[in-house]
């Protein structure tokens, strides 16, 4: 029953019409039997019949009074409790009304989801607005109200529900919104206790624009890296292309021999082909991707090695790594790993004025999840203390770039379900290791 049925519960009429009945009978036997006695006695004493009268009527009188004082004492009492409980009840729908308020208004969409079908029993004004909902409130299906494949999320909610109160999150969870194709949302659910069962609450945050954002980010450094990479990619380019002119030359000799022209063919096709090779990894890096699934981590630092060695900021570091020999699966799309991966080379090149040493070494950890972490060390002057906890902030440099490299590293690392993070060596120089979940049995 809800606040308000309460309140007009406590406001009928007060009575108890039995109990009263009784009240008066217990009384009336009272003063009837007081009576009856007294007459009775003062026959026995000789009174007259008047006098006998009178003791009867002020008995009765007296019982009438007692009747009437009690029931008096026990209306002035329920009228007190009436009042304290419509107060109470008053007070009770003043909050109710307070936190639905607040809960209709939250900038989050709010489901509230039976566990035992999925089946979502209440919603918000948000969640109305997003998924165009009406405003009642009849149960309706999880798939029905978020369309598209939600057995991740009717995961989390059972989850949840046996989690005693541990709240579960998603992230990049895809719906079907109001207007739009594809809703991108990130989802937490936690399970509230009622008498009949748990319940559980699905907060979405509409992250559909952000990660809209992000991807423009993600391409614009991706292009402004494949800018820094430019000249070392026009050096790789040029060699063999000179080499081809020259063997060109050498075919247009009508005195060469046939074993010439044959080798130098082959050389052309040499230059050719890695020609096409650079340019085959520049259109891979430059690629927008959007795809999530596994991707071989030892592979993508192999290639973003070779990518990156093409600036002139890594012509004169060494790259050393540790680790990376056999696969390493992780969940990620290998594309934006690669791009991680290249940032940070080039960071690291621009830290060591492109004289140095650069350690690339991977490890699994089985605890407290299984993932791979990848370190990328180098020998620099470090990151001042001051700018350490800004370091991932968009848009914050110290070397005149865009402040976006870092940035974006960091967003693509938890797109991903892992984490990025920068610390200074103990020996000097900075280490940025990246953590990323393993698929489940790896």
């Amino acid at each position: 029953m809800k606040a308000g049925d309460l309140v007009r519960a406590a406001r009928k009429p007060i009575g108890r019409p039995f109990g009263h009945l009784r009240l008066a009978l217990f009384f009336g036997l009272l003063g009837a039997t007081g009576a009856l006695a007294g007459s009775a006695v003062l026959a026995r004493l000789g009174a007259d019949e008047r006098a006998r009268w009178t003791l009867g009527i002020v008995v009765l009188a007296v019982a009438g009074a007692g009747f009437a004082g009690v029931l008096f004492h026990r209306l002035r009492t329920q009228v007190l409790r009436w009042r304290e409980t419509e107060e109470y009840l008053t007070k009770i729908q003043r909050e109710s009304q307070k936190y639905r308020t607040l809960l209709e208004g939250a900038a989050d969409a709010l489901l509230v989801v039976d566990p035992r079908d999925s089946s979502v029993i209440e919603w918000n004004a948000r969640a109305r607005d997003l998924f165009d909902l009406p405003a009642d409130t009849s149960p309706r299906s999880l798939a029905d109200v978020a369309g598209g494949e939600v057995s991740d999320l009717q995961d989390a909610i059972l989850r949840a529900a046996g989690a005693g109160g541990e709240a579960i999150a998603r992230t990049d969870v895809s719906m079907r919104g109001k207007g739009v194709a594809e809703l991108v949302v990130d989802a937490r659910c936690a399970a509230i206790a009622l008498e009949d069962g748990p319940i559980v609450q699905v907060s979405l945050r509409d992250r559909t624009r952000e990660r809209e954002i992000e991807r423009s980010l993600a391409i614009h450094e991706r292009l402004a890296s494949l800018g820094l990479l430019t000249a070392g990619v026009a050096h790789e380019i040029n060699n063999p292309l000179e080499g081809i002119r020259n063997y060109l030359k050498l075919l247009r000799n009508e005195g060469a021999s046939p074993e010439d022209r044959a080798r130098w063919l082959d050389l052309v096709e040499h230059g050719f082909g890695r020609i096409r090779e650079i340019v085959r990894d520049l259109l891979r890096f430059a690629r927008p991707v959007n795809e999530r699934g596994e991707a071989d981590l030892a592979a993508a630092v192999e290639r973003a090695t070779k990518l990156a060695a093409y600036s002139q900021k890594l012509a004169h570091v060494e790259i050393a790594m540790d680790g990376l020999s056999a696969p390493l699966v992780v969940v990620g799309d290998a594309g934006r790993l690669e791009q991680v991966v290249v940032n940070l080379l080039l960071n690291a090149g621009q830290a060591m004025n492109g004289t140095g040493r650069v350690q690339i070494s991977a490890r699994r950890l089985t605890s407290p999840v299984h993932a791979i972490e990848l370190e990328i060390a180098d020998e620099g002057p470090g990151i001042p203390p001051d700018v350490l906890p800004r370091l991932f902030d968009p848009f914050f440099t110290t070397s005149g770039g865009s402040g976006l490299g870092l940035s974006v590293s960091y967003g693509i690392v938890q797109a991903h379900g892992g984490t990025l993070t920068a610390r200074n060596r103990e020996g000097g120089g900075a280490a940025f290791a990246i953590r990323l979940p393993t698929p489940a049995g790896s």
